[in-house]
């Protein structure tokens, strides 16, 4: 081989070599990169998933919070559940009408409940058998009826004396068909024999002097010895045996708002 061959030969090696250091550095820039850019994804990929767990304990938080909220708005002061439904108010599955709640202008059985009906039927019966004479005087009263007779109470006393003896319309028990006044309806029913027989066996037949006597305060009206409210035997009982009022066994209100 001359020198001249010999030559060439020598330039082609150091050329390819030369390329191959190229194609190597190239090659050691584009992992460089890439793993770069990976770790900026990974780095990417845990801060999102951080925050999205941040939001997830927030978000649990919130709906916690809210929860307890809406339970503790949810129950009375001793602990019974209250719900509205259709706008009627009941306390452990109890309607309840007072000065605190009250009843939708439309709602109305029309007369007074066939369950109530037939306890103060039995109820009857058994004070007959005693020589006693109940019977019911005012039973079931639509929200106008009540309104009229509102009205004209407190065109005759004034609003402040009506309203210890007379519902506002849509806060009387009247309306609900689950209760009813009996025989003369005024406080010299008190003093009969009926009145006395009724506060020891009322709730026998299911049911409780609605407004009892020193109560005035806590149920606010005064004491109506012929206003009777059906509970069934079994509540009426307790209720009776406890000695309170519906407002004071169940922790609840009887205020009006204004």
């Amino acid at each position: 081989m001359n020198k001249k061959m010999i030559a060439c030969a020598l330039g082609l090696i150091v050329a390819a070599s030369v390329a191959g250091c190229g194609q190597e550095e190239q090659t050691a820039q584009v992992v460089q990169n890439t793993t770069q850019e990976q770790q900026a994804v990974a780095a990417n990929a845990t801060v999102a998933s951080s925050t999205a767990a941040n939001v997830l304990q927030n978000t649990t938080q919130t709906e916690t919070q809210t929860q307890v909220t809406t339970q503790a708005g949810n129950v009375t002061s001793k602990g019974y559940k209250i719900e509205e439904i259709d706008g009627i108010t009941y306390v452990d599955g109890v309607l309840i009408v007072n000065k605190t709640y009250s009843l939708p202008a439309g709602y109305g059985p029309g007369k007074i409940l066939d369950e109530v009906q037939a306890a103060f039927n039995q109820m009857q019966q058994a004070a007959a058998r005693e020589g006693l004479n109940i019977y019911i005087s005012s039973g079931f009263r639509s929200y106008n009826t009540q309104n009229a007779l509102y009205n004209r109470y407190v065109s005759q006393d004034g609003q402040a004396k009506a309203d210890t003896y007379s519902a506002r319309p849509g806060h009387s028990e009247h309306q609900s068909g689950w209760c009813f006044d009996l025989n003369t309806i005024d406080d010299s029913f008190s003093l009969t024999p009926e009145s006395a027989w009724l506060e020891k066996h009322a709730q026998e037949y299911g049911f409780i002097i609605r407004y009892p006597k020193g109560k005035e305060a806590i149920t606010g009206y005064q004491y109506e010895s012929w206003h009777l409210r059906y509970l069934g035997v079994d509540l009426a009982t307790k209720i009776y045996q406890s000695g309170l009022t519906m407002e004071e066994y169940y922790g609840i209100t009887s205020q009006y708002a204004d």
